[in-house]
């Protein structure tokens, strides 16, 4: 017999979960870095996001970048000054990954001038 929730999901504290989650492991990263997490998520080198991910990077290359993971497993690449990023998860081995939306971008500008590091 499964063990079914008897109360619904809470959207609001699952959204406080993350926003705590990324302030406290956003950290600054490297061009280098973010290079290797391109490597890492697609090793093959194949994909087709590898090429869009790499010209998203050259593109931001002269901005500073932070890196940061959210308490259910979504890692993100986020860049401060055009306000821009990338969220990255793996599904089992395979990983998926996309833009950062305006919902993401917002708390992550909010953390970033909660820390002073906007």
């Amino acid at each position: 017999m499964f063990d079914l929730p008897t109360e619904p999901i809470n959207f609001a504290e699952i959204l406080a979960k993350r926003k705590e989650s990324a302030r406290n492991s956003i950290r600054e990263a490297s061009v280098a870095e973010i290079h290797r997490l391109v490597t890492e998520l697609y090793p093959d080198g194949n994909h087709p996001f590898v090429e869009i991910f790499s010209k998203f990077i050259e593109e931001h290359h002269s901005e500073r970048i932070f890196r940061g993971e959210t308490s259910d497993g979504i890692g993100f690449v986020y860049y401060p000054r055009s306000n821009n990023g990338i969220w990255y998860r793996y599904v089992g081995k395979v990983a998926s990954v996309g833009r950062l939306g305006p919902n993401g971008l917002k708390a992550l500008a909010d953390i970033m001038a909660e820390t002073g590091r906007g």
